[in-house]
């Protein structure tokens, strides 16, 4: 981008860039100011899959859903440790695992924004 992109981005945030002497303290300040702002992120807390019978054809009048097995990878997020679950098997998996699986439905969680944060401290606050 160039430098009169850059500082537009920064105007339409009211980030002030009259400090920045150079391209690469845009940037920097695009980066940390602006993206932190405007990027969502998420994190996996489960992985659903679902395990059809060996032998189980396209032809057979079974839904493919009803016969077979569900499975699911968790996160222990005070360890960081994944488990497959699957009926009442536990077993611990490496997350490269859970990746490479084949997914029925994947569950994930929003990271709260700078501005969430803050409103939720503000709101402790006042209570106490």
């Amino acid at each position: 981008m160039s430098v009169k992109e850059l500082k537009a981005i920064l105007d339409a945030h009211k980030v002030s860039h009259a400090h920045c002497l150079d391209k690469s303290e845009l940037v920097v300040l695009v980066k940390t100011q602006v993206m932190a702002k405007v990027v969502t992120k998420y994190d996996l807390l489960a992985n659903v899959c679902h395990d059809s019978p060996p032998g189980q054809k396209k032809e057979s009048g079974m839904s493919p859903l009803e016969a077979g097995s569900y499975r699911v990878h968790v996160q222990n997020k005070g360890t960081e440790q994944w488990y497959e679950i699957s009926d009442l098997h536990v077993q611990e998996t490496m997350p490269q695992l859970v990746g490479l699986s084949e997914s029925y439905m994947l569950i994930y969680e929003r990271h709260k924004s700078a501005k969430e944060v803050t409103a939720e401290q503000s709101m402790f606050e006042e209570v106490n």
